[in-house]
């Protein structure tokens, strides 16, 4: 699965931050909303797991 794919499912809405991260550290990779450039640069990249909150925030990590 990549970024673009967890987009395409419907579960990311306009006010939705979202934190892109990597490795064991969670080393935060991007921060913003899924139409921002910093967060549209690792739509291609493959998802190795992600996470919603309650507090209208998706982390997603992604493999290294």
């Amino acid at each position: 699965m990549t970024v673009e794919k967890i987009n395409e499912m419907g579960l990311i809405d306009d006010d939705m931050e979202i934190v892109i991260r990597q490795g064991e550290g969670f080393d935060t990779l991007a921060r913003g909303n899924w139409y921002q450039d910093d967060i549209l640069a690792y739509e291609k990249h493959k998802v190795e797991s992600f996470t919603w909150q309650d507090d209208n925030r998706l982390y997603i990590d992604v493999k290294v």
